[in-house]
């Protein structure tokens, strides 16, 4: 039977499947190809959402009632149910016509399809949807079921009127009917409704339970200003979905709604992750397989944290024999791990990768068949239909399979980086301070930050690396099918590219590293720069870090200037490879004698354009493979770090059990240096220059010596030497020595902080850990109710003694919101002694039994010692055990054992009347309630509700037209309007060249039919040229087609053809080269530019802003944000602008081809906005929320890093751990959410651009019928439209990426518009030699750190004389400090006048001012460097005058073992004890040879007689100048000109010391004398 016969009985009615007849389209196509596939569409939506309203709704026991419209919806689809039956019935048994297949088959299909279409509209009652017209896309496919019944009512009247054999009643009637109730549903459609349920209804429905959703949202986590975490209920994504919903993405949709109605605003909005992704879950998979033999006993559990198993323990007990085999077993590297755990997951995926490459090929294939078929009129007419249905089947498949892999390929990235994340958390956690110290916090972050992105990159490249090549061979198979051996020539000029392309790569990834090392320098620098920005304003060096920065900013820029221009070749390369691979495979085809068709020419188009992708991708996907690689060394090396095994370095030992025993040391040997063996270490790690300096101290601890004996580690650091101590239960044991003795060294060695060497160390209780109070106080950015209770349950009496003990009520009483009062990163916005309380208070909360105190009384006045010391150490500790280190011998009075430390070795040790027989102990007397007033804290308090740190800023809706001006003015006004025309005759040239291909093929085809010679010759050309482009999906039936014949006119025609054809593509190529470089240079302009604004900003900007902005939030804007304007942001706006011109340079050639193609263009360019808005709208916002929820992890994991000792020792570790999952989950969350965002906009552009290929293919088969069509333009239509599906995601993805990665700049922006800055010009001058006399007079000064606070200075007025020596004194917050803010202006006064000399300092240049003063600070600071760039940044100074100040200071010694001035002082001076800092800041001071010396408690880490020593060396150096000191040892101030008593920010006493002291009743008096 032959297909006539087929469609015939099929149709029936002596008639054949015939698309078009005359004026309308065939009675049987209609019904076939239209009606039955529309009303089939309806029901499978239909089908499945009245599945999903049922599975989730229908098991609820209430009863919804059912609107008026809804059951008149009904009604008219129960009609359009029974319509077709009664056609059917009419036609048989009135009008007694016999029916067809199709007829039976269009009844029954389109019965049905009304049938499941009712069902879903009854549960439409249920209100699932927000209206009661359901969810767009079933109204969608509805009137897709209306337009095809129109066409049938159409037809209808058409047979009526030209009275057609075909035409009967009762399909008639039956059809006006069927128009009267589709009128009836589109008015229901206009009532929404109300809705009949709450949303506790569903929530119930959906079975989501709020513990499950706040599993890991628990109270208790600090917030570091970053958006709030989710506290009601929210949906788990995934959560229910169906496979087709996950098929197609259609569990999105309820949050690209909320999107679209900008309801998205924090991360409490978006979908929990679903179970695969839990970061707990995933965390304790990846830990067990990267450290499996850590599964024994934790020992930093505690009470709270030992009942939970979720997380992994930090040190571990190992059993005896399961040691000994894991020693024997080498631990599996990072790579190693992530294979074990994500691997066969991320291989299968490689499955949906091939199956999309394949299908992919299709495309080209079916183009040639369906080229051919157009040029054929003798073809059978169904071939067309069934080769344009092929390409529709083609790109579905291919578009379903390469969404799937894109989705799926990202969650296992996040997995991975949720993996790294917690690694590099946890290790360091788990790893000692000796250790850690090889790596600066800037470079941690790092790890975490830009080293983990780029290893979970690795996840798409590494399946394109395999993918690319199969592309590319699979490509030039069909071109050699389609070309013969004439695709070598081009072949070979690819092959030539390839040494060049690896030479780019091999570059890009050498620079790309070097520009990660000097972006780590930088941020590291930044990050101190910003931590000691006190100290960088006290001594006016902004333009000195300012010019060190830019330094290495240059250098950066640098790198990124040699990766931009390579990018440049690249690009270049990309472009100008398909031309010239064209002409010569194509020239070379046509010198073969063979002729070219418009379908091998578009086929071969096609080919060549599909293989531009590949050949431009592969270096690319090679670099991105060597940057994780590189990454992944660099984390290996901090991963493979020897844990902390607190087993190994405690010694059991069986007296200590028996006894009363706490702690042993015998003949302990305890170093800073990291130890000999590695074993431990990985393997695979080669031991780098950088480990030959590795053995520095720990972060923020004593490690030097004073004294001048020879035993130090390679770095000059210090060791302990036969240490011998046995520390019983209950015992008070006082440490004493000189400046680096190594006093914080034991209680470090206690802690495990250090390397044993030699001898035994014995702890009776590892797991209880111990209560520790820094020298140097580690408060968390948090309030200070959760600083002290640091974790532990709220006991209410408990919690009010340790604040009455800690002398904090009166503290307390004067912040805005009392202990809920937040204070600043590192405790900030406290005073020195408030810091030293709270950090007290805290160990005193944790109730440990052994509690190490390095001098806690250091850093308050002697009454508020005192007062410490009665109710702390001798009053609630009185049972415990305790060790302080101090300086106030005088409080050693009771202590059990006094032990004297003298350069790392204990020198003399006894009780105190043997050892302390000179000393006045202080009596343990009751002292009163305390009663201090803290007027005045450094930077007190935030807001009425304690809150000073708020919500990051986060800007809403679209990104403001601004930003993008401020980014246009940054490239250059000239510049930006180059780059834009060089993009326009890029694009402009490249459609001109395909058009001419198009005419060549034209033209020489029409000259064939009339003179062979001549079109031979022309469609050998032309055929050259197309070829070059798409020719990768040809086939082998053209090869055959070939014409010898040649005349001296087609050679011409030839030459002609080619000439123009090289010209175009030559200037193309041009522009292409300008429009690469010209982007690149812009972009490192702009980078430049919005990088020294922006340092500008922050350098000039005052305290306060620095006080109420977490370091990690600024560090943000230097890293992520600049990172994304140096490299991310032009990569992305780069190609957004090449395809928004490639999309409309598509559009108008599709068009002119195919102007039939304008119509489908005008409902799917409806879609596309639609779709567009719903993403840009949703994606914009979940990249705010990403960037806002991303600075939490990095501060926490800075906070964390500087508080590890303090961590460790209270065995917190778990708890840290924990705070850092629920940051990272929290971040995960919107990281994830906008990937399948991004997921959802992709698969239905896809299927837009599905559809828009097969309708162009559809439509040339239904103009091939009816009129001639051209082949060549059709040919260059579709081959368009192949690429058009690429084109119109990579537009909205490359827009909607261009306003995420705006946002950076927005950010930036942001603080250049609204950072306050300090006021730098004055007006009036000064002489070089001011101030000569260094008079300072206060006059009626009013000071308020913010609105809102009351006055910290009140009415001050006080003037010194000449070269006076002037002491202040005053209880712990009465503002002492404030008077150094304003004599320096870090803080500006509200009224009155401060003088010196005579002028008013509100009037003069800021920077005279602070460059003529010296200051000595509280809190001292030492940048990283050599010891000559802290002393002196600005090399102002020779060796002698620097050695001459550090030999007056008492530094000689430390220094020359650091080795010299050029020895390096470690990170924050962590090489140098707290003493030892100040001594290096007083060093600063002297160099400074200032008329006014203030000295903020410069010496209270130093041992008495060195600050006997210093105080001397003060007198001697400023005997000709004004000193202002202020001082707790009342001693230091005592042979002072005059005393000033300070009290609630006034003046409360002003006179000589002896005055002071002969009235009993002054308050001088009474603080010398410790009297409240």
């Amino acid at each position: 039977m032959d297909s006539s016969t087929f469609w015939q009985s099929l149709c029936g009615h002596h008639e054949n499947f015939t698309a078009w007849r005359k004026h309308d389209f065939g009675p049987c196509f209609e019904k076939i190809a239209l009606i039955i596939p529309a009303h089939v569409l309806l029901a499978i939506v239909s089908t499945y959402h009245g599945a999903q309203i049922y599975c989730r709704v229908t098991d609820t026991s209430s009863s919804m009632r059912m609107p008026w419209f809804v059951g008149l919806r009904l009604m008219s689809i129960v009609l359009l149910l029974l319509l077709p039956l009664g056609q059917l019935i009419g036609m048989s048994m009135v009008l007694e016509i016999q029916s067809s297949i199709a007829d039976g088959v269009y009844v029954g299909l389109v019965s049905f399809s009304w049938f499941l279409h009712g069902i879903y509209t009854y549960h439409l009652k249920h209100m699932y949807w927000e209206t009661y017209r359901g969810p767009l896309c079933v109204i969608i496919f509805y009137l897709l079921s209306f337009v095809s019944d129109c066409l049938h009512c159409y037809s209808v009247i058409t047979m009526r009127v030209y009275n057609s054999p075909l035409h009967n009643s009762a399909e008639e009637y039956c059809v006006y009917v069927t128009i009267f109730c589709h009128l009836v549903y589109i008015f229901t459609l206009k009532s929404t409704g109300e809705r009949l349920m709450s949303d506790s209804y569903l929530r119930h429905s959906l079975n989501i339970s709020p513990s499950e959703t706040e599993h890991l949202m628990f109270p208790g986590t600090t917030g570091y200003g970053s958006i709030t975490s989710p506290q009601g209920t929210v949906t788990v994504a995934e959560g229910g979905s169906s496979f087709l919903s996950k098929l197609t993405f259609h569990w999105v949709q309820p949050l690209m709604v909320k999107g679209y109605k900008q309801l998205i605003t924090s991360a409490s909005d978006v979908y929990l992750l679903p179970k695969k992704l839990n970061t707990i879950q995933l965390e304790g998979k990846f830990s067990m397989i990267l450290t499996p033999s850590k599964q024994g006993t934790s020992l930093y559990s505690y009470e709270e944290s030992s009942r939970d198993t979720l997380l992994a323990p930090d040190v571990y007990i190992r059993s005896g024999n399961h040691s000994a085999n894991q020693k024997q077993q080498k631990p599996p590297t990072l790579l190693t791990a992530l294979h074990r755990a994500f691997g066969f997951e991320y291989y299968l995926l490689g499955i949906l990768k091939l199956t999309a490459d394949i299908v992919g090929f299709a495309g080209p294939m079916l183009l040639n068949l369906l080229v051919t078929y157009i040029e054929n009129k003798d073809e059978p007419e169904q071939h067309g239909y069934l080769y344009a249905s092929g390409l529709l089947l083609s790109t579905l498949i291919g578009s379903l399979c390469s969404s799937q892999f894109d989705y799926h390929c990202r969650n296992v990235g996040f997995k991975m980086r949720c993996a790294v994340i917690t690694t590099i958390y946890q290790k360091a956690l788990s790893v000692g301070s000796v250790s850690i110290s090889k790596f600066s916090t800037g470079e941690i972050v790092n790890f975490m930050s830009t080293d983990t992105d780029r290893m979970v990159n690795f996840c798409p490249s590494f399946h394109a690396m395999w993918s690319l090549p199969f592309q590319i061979g699979v490509s030039l198979y069909l071109l050699y099918l389609q070309v013969g051996l004439a695709f070598l020539a081009g072949l070979g000029f690819a092959l030539l590219l390839i040494p060049i392309n690896r030479w780019l790569a091999n570059k890009i990834g050498q620079l790309s590293k070097d520009m990660m090392e000097q972006k780590d320098a930088r941020v590291k620098m930044m990050n101190e720069v910003l931590f000691g920005m006190r100290i960088v304003k006290f001594y006016t060096w902004e333009n000195h870090f300012r010019s060190e920065i830019q330094r290495l900013r240059n250098a950066e820029l640098k790198s990124l200037k040699g990766r931009k221009y390579l990018d440049a070749m690249c690009v270049y390369f990309w472009a100008t490879t398909p031309v010239l691979i064209s002409i010569l495979t194509f020239t070379t085809y046509s010198l073969m004698g063979n002729h070219l068709t418009a379908a091998k020419v578009f086929t071969s188009l096609s080919l060549f354009m599909m293989l531009i992708s590949p050949l431009n991708a592969f270096p690319w996907v090679i670099n991105g493979l060597m940057e994780a690689w590189v990454s992944l060394k660099r984390v290996q090396e901090f991963v493979a770090l020897k844990d902390l095994d607190m087993r190994s370095y405690y010694k059991t030992s069986e007296d200590l059990y028996s006894a009363e025993r706490i702690v042993s040391i015998k003949s302990g040997r305890f170093s800073w240096q990291n130890e000999v063996s590695s074993s431990h270490m990985d393997q695979g790690t080669n031991k780098s220059a950088k480990d030959t300096k590795s053995s520095q101290s720990a972060h923020d601890i004593e490690s030097s010596q004073s004294g001048s004996r020879p035993e130090t580690c390679q770095s000059g650091t210090l060791k302990l030497r036969n240490i011998n101590i046995e520390i019983e239960q209950g015992q008070f044991i006082g440490v004493i020595g000189k400046v680096g003795s190594g006093k914080s060294s034991l209680l470090h060695a206690v802690l495990a902080e250090m390397s044993c060497e030699e001898g035994h160390i014995s702890l009776r209780d590892i797991h209880s850990g111990f209560a520790l109070v820094g020298q140097e106080a580690w408060i968390q950015h948090a309030t200070i109710r959760d600083n002290i209770l640091f974790g532990r349950p709220f006991n209410t009496k408990k919690y009010e003694s340790v604040l009455e003990a800690a002398a904090l009520n009166m503290d307390l009483r004067m912040l805005p919101a009392g202990d809920r009062t937040e204070v600043g990163e590192n405790g900030v916005t406290l005073s020195g002694g408030q810091k030293a309380r709270v950090s007290l208070a805290r160990a005193l909360y944790q109730d440990k039994e052994v509690y190490l105190l390095d001098d806690p009384l250091a850093a308050v006045d002697a009454h508020v010692a005192q007062h410490l010391y009665d109710r702390c150490i001798m009053g609630l500790l009185r049972n415990k055990t305790r060790i302080l280190c101090t300086h106030h011998t005088k409080f050693l009075g009771k202590a059990d054992l006094v032990v004297v430390m003298d350069d790392g070795v204990i020198s003399n040790i006894g009780p105190p009347s043997a050892v302390l027989a000179n000393t006045k102990f202080a009596d343990n007397q009751d002292s009163e309630e305390w009663t201090e007033t803290s007027h005045d804290t450094d930077q007190s308090g935030g807001g009425q509700d304690g809150t000073l740190v708020g919500k990051e800023e986060k800007e809403t809706g679209v990104v403001k037209l601004s930003v993008y001006k401020s980014y246009w003015r940054a490239v250059g006004n000239c510049l930006a309007p180059c780059v834009l025309l060089a993009l326009l005759f890029m694009q402009a040239s490249r459609n001109i060249n395909d058009w001419w291909l198009s005419y060549w093929v034209s033209h020489s085809n029409s000259t064939i039919n009339d003179t062979p010679g001549n079109g031979s010759g022309s469609s050998w050309a032309s055929g050259t040229e197309l070829q070059f482009t798409y020719n990768r999906y040809a086939l082998p039936a053209d090869l055959g087609s070939t014409n010898n014949s040649s005349t001296p006119d087609s050679e011409d025609d030839i030459k002609f053809y080619l000439t123009v054809y090289g010209c175009l593509a030559g200037a193309n190529s041009l522009f292409t080269l300008a429009r690469a470089f010209l982007f690149a240079y812009g972009g490192i302009c702009a980078a430049r530019i919005l990088h020294h604004k922006l340092l500008e900003k922050i350098l000039r900007a005052p305290m306060s802003f620095f006080d109420v902005t977490p370091i990690g939030r600024i560090l943000n804007r230097f890293s992520s944000d600049l990172y994304a304007i140096d490299d991310s942001l032009p990569f992305i706006m780069n190609i957004f602008l090449a395809q928004l011109y490639g999309i409309l340079g598509t559009i108008a050639i599709t068009c002119y081809g195919l102007p039939w193609f304008a119509l489908l263009l005008v409902p799917l360019g409806v879609i596309y906005y639609k779709i567009q808005q719903y993403y840009r709208h949703t994606s914009r916002e979940l990249k705010r929320i990403s960037s806002i929820t991303l600075s939490p992890i990095y501060a926490h994991f800075s906070e964390t890093v500087s508080g590890l000792v303090t961590i460790r020792a209270f065995r917190q570790t778990p708890r840290f751990q924990k705070e850092n999952l629920s940051r990272l989950d929290l971040n995960q969350r919107a990281q994830f959410v906008a990937g399948a965002v991004g997921s959802w906009l992709g698969f239905r552009l896809q299927m837009m651009g599905v559809i828009m290929v097969a309708g162009i293919a559809f439509i040339a088969v239904l103009q091939h019928h009816f009129q001639s069509v051209n082949p060549g333009l059709v040919g260059l239509a579709i081959s368009y439209a192949l690429s058009v599906t690429n084109l119109l995601s990579g537009v909205v993805n490359s827009f909607t990426e261009t306003e995420k990665q705006m946002v950076s700049v927005e950010r930036v922006q942001q603080y250049l518009d609204t950072i306050p800055q300090e006021r730098w010009d004055g007006s009036l001058f000064v002489s070089q030699t001011w101030p000569d006399s260094g008079v300072v007079r206060f006059q009626d000064v009013h000071l308020k750190y913010r609105i809102g606070l009351p006055d910290a200075l009140n009415g001050i007025t006080f003037s010194t004389y000449t070269a006076e020596k002037l002491g202040i004194v005053g209880r712990t917050g009465s503002g002492k400090s404030s008077l150094f803010l304003a004599l320096f202006r870090i803080v500006e006064v509200s009224c009155g006048e401060i003088n010196i000399d005579g002028m008013n300092i509100q009037h003069l240049d800021l920077t005279d001012v602070r460059r003529h003063l010296a200051v000595i600070p509280q809190d001292p600071f030492l940048f990283s460097g050599t010891v000559r760039e802290n002393l002196d940044p600005t090399s102002s100074y020779s060796d002698e005058e620097l050695w001459g100040v550090l030999d007056r200071c008492h530094l000689c010694v430390p220094v020359d073992r650091l080795g010299g001035l050029q020895g390096e002082v470690g990170e924050k001076g962590r090489h140098f004890s707290v003493g030892q800092r100040q001594l290096m800041c007083l060093a600063r001071a002297l160099l400074t040879k200032a008329k006014v010396l203030c000295i903020d408690e410069a010496t209270a880490s130093v041992d008495l007689e060195t600050d006997m020593l210093i105080q001397e060396t003060i007198r001697q150096e400023f005997v000709n100048s004004t000193v202002l000191t202020i001082a707790h040892r009342i001693n230091t101030i005592m042979d002072s000109d005059r005393v000033l008593v300070m009290d609630q920010g006034q003046v409360a006493e002003l006179d000589s010391p002896r005055v002071l002291l002969q009235n009993s009743q002054s308050l001088f008096y009474k603080l010398v004398n410790g009297e409240s």
